[in-house]
């Protein structure tokens, strides 16, 4: 009999799914010009340190479908590594590490359990964190119910744990939003302010019964994460939209949006914000598409509005971005494409970026990126095998030429 991770109830993945690192991301496509030619920082490249590279294997990670790697360098210096047990969703284990060789035995951070009096199970997936001014973590990832995740909106949200030891313990789980979600990013501000920004889809499934419209959308704190605006329990399930493209119009006239998968990037101080986005554009094709903001998204988009105005829409052939910067300023995009991770370096404001770069040796999708020092960064991804996935992890060094 299969595993409980092999048997929760299939879904359409809204993002990153394995057709968007599989045929459909196989085919070339040419780059638009801003994103074309020689990189911004042209005078320097991304070398990987091949002494740093490690594969975790299956048997260590406890699972044998690991999925959407996540890592974090905490405040005393070593690393926290999140990732899930199913390729939809299941459960959530962490594991840390102050070198990237050895790591602590991996804990559960979100374990499924049976809700509904047994009748459902509730699962976890897309875990993203972050490490807050003061040094706490801030854990976020979306829940959902097995069974009902299509028929009962108030059985989904996004679940935060903290720690404010460098993750030795856990606080009891928090539910910070409820609706359909999916690919929560967690982001802190330089004036303090907590973000998490996630792909948005309850609004239209439940006031048009529209599935497959997505945007991004995000809810805030001022008080590192103990309390969010908007406070979203009950119908319309609406988060402050600031993000979504049009694709389409269906035959009983539904406008439909993409933009989901976000990870974003303060370019600047006083609220400029960079925003990564996966686009599922009408053709069926994945594509990296970027928002922009100088005041902090001031503006909530409504529910058929596109938006913002500054924009680069389908800047190339890809899914699954995530955003880094270096402190000397050159920005890093990552993204997955015919199953592998590609990088790109780009300026201060993430508007322009080089070449494609690829640099761990598997195939597989949903990767992270994170600085680790101040010409140092780390990234992963699954290396998704018959044989059990393992997690790749590598340094990548910024060199000057």
């Amino acid at each position: 009999m299969p595993s409980p991770e092999h048997r929760i109830a299939r879904r359409h993945v809204l993002a990153g799914s394995v057709a968007a690192v599989g045929a459909s991301l196989a085919a070339s496509f040419p780059a638009p010009a801003r994103a074309a030619g020689r990189s911004p920082r042209a005078a320097a490249s991304l070398e990987l340190d091949a002494a740093t590279y490690v594969e975790l294997d299956a048997d260590f990670l406890n699972t044998q479908t690991a999925h959407y790697p996540r890592i974090k360098r905490m405040r005393d210096g070593r690393f926290i590594l999140f990732y899930q047990t199913s390729q939809l969703a299941w459960s959530i284990y962490w594991t840390t590490s102050r070198d990237l060789k050895r790591w602590d035995k991996p804990q559960l951070l979100f374990a499924t359990h049976k809700i509904l009096d047994g009748a459902d199970d509730r699962c976890y997936a897309t875990a993203d964190a972050r490490v807050l001014d003061n040094g706490e973590i801030l854990a976020v990832c979306s829940f959902r119910a097995n069974r009902g995740f299509s028929s009962n909106m108030k059985l989904n949200g996004l679940m935060m744990r903290r720690s404010t030891d460098n993750g030795r313990t856990w606080q009891p789980e928090q539910v910070i939003y409820v609706g359909a979600n999916w690919e929560p990013f967690v982001h802190q501000t330089s004036t303090g302010e907590v973000q998490v920004y996630f792909t948005h889809s309850a609004p239209k499934r439940v006031i048009e019964n529209t599935k497959g419209s997505t945007g991004v959308a995000i809810i805030r704190s001022h008080d590192r994460g103990r309390t969010w605006t908007p406070n979203v329990t009950e119908y319309p399930y609406a988060a402050d939209r600031v993000a979504q493209q049009y694709t389409r119009t269906t035959d009983a006239g539904v406008k439909m949006f993409t933009d989901q998968m976000p990870s974003a990037l303060q370019t600047h101080p006083h609220g400029r914000i960079a925003l990564a986005m996966e686009s599922h554009l009408a053709n069926g094709d994945y594509m990296i598409s970027l928002a922009y903001t100088a005041r902090n998204w001031p503006d909530k988009l409504a529910m058929d509005e596109p938006g913002p105005a500054d924009r680069q829409n389908n800047l190339f052939l890809g899914a699954a971005p995530y955003l880094a910067r270096f402190p000397s300023g050159e920005s890093v995009l990552a993204y997955n494409r015919a199953s592998r991770q590609y990088l790109r370096l780009g300026d201060r404001d993430a508007r322009e970026f080089g070449d494609p770069e690829t640099f761990l040796p598997g195939t597989g999708f949903w990767g992270s990126i994170e600085v680790a020092g101040p010409r140092q960064l780390v990234t992963t991804m699954a290396n998704v095998r018959s044989d059990g996935n393992k997690i790749m992890l590598g340094v990548l060094d910024l060199v000057r030429h």
